[in-house]
């Protein structure tokens, strides 16, 4: 099974994972090294993305735009909590300031708001984030704290 991660040495010098969603439960990888198709992500690409990803946020998605001439679809994502990022893209909300932030991710992936709190994971490319996955939290949460029972977790998230 291919892994999601290019930091995996999947192919040298690839941008990274991007996501969609599709249907109510789904998180999706694409893998825009290995032809952009929008699969569902299993626990263990969550759970490494968590892990190797730029930046990991916790947060709400506020709108969705698409630019047909780019490609892209641009997330805009309100961030309750950073829990990791490399550069620093974003800061979370507080009073007054809602963290508001933009993920880019290829308009081909269908992505679409969807209610609920996600935890985003993805890379830095050229001063832009990059979304590599988005699990609804809870279902993260599910998977890592699965994954820290059995001690298979490859990495200390701080999800409280």
């Amino acid at each position: 099974m291919l892994g999601c991660i290019c930091q995996m040495g999947v192919q040298e010098g690839c941008p990274g994972q991007l996501i969609a969603r599709h249907g109510p439960q789904a998180h999706v990888c694409v893998h825009s090294c290995l032809g952009g198709a929008c699969r569902p992500c299993s626990d263990a690409e969550l759970l490494l993305a968590a892990c190797t990803s730029d930046f990991v946020i916790h947060g709400i998605i506020h709108g969705v735009a698409h630019d047909v001439e780019l490609q892209e679809s641009v997330i805009t994502v309100v961030a309750a909590r950073v829990l990791r990022q490399t550069p620093p893209l974003f800061r979370a909300g507080r009073s007054g300031d809602q963290g508001l932030t933009s993920i880019r991710t290829p308009l081909r992936c269908g992505v679409r708001p969807g209610p609920g709190t996600f935890l985003f994971m993805g890379w830095s490319r050229f001063g832009e984030a990059w979304l590599g996955c988005a699990p609804r939290f809870q279902e993260f949460r599910r998977a890592y704290e699965a994954a820290r029972a059995a001690h298979l977790h490859p990495c200390e998230v701080a999800l409280h």
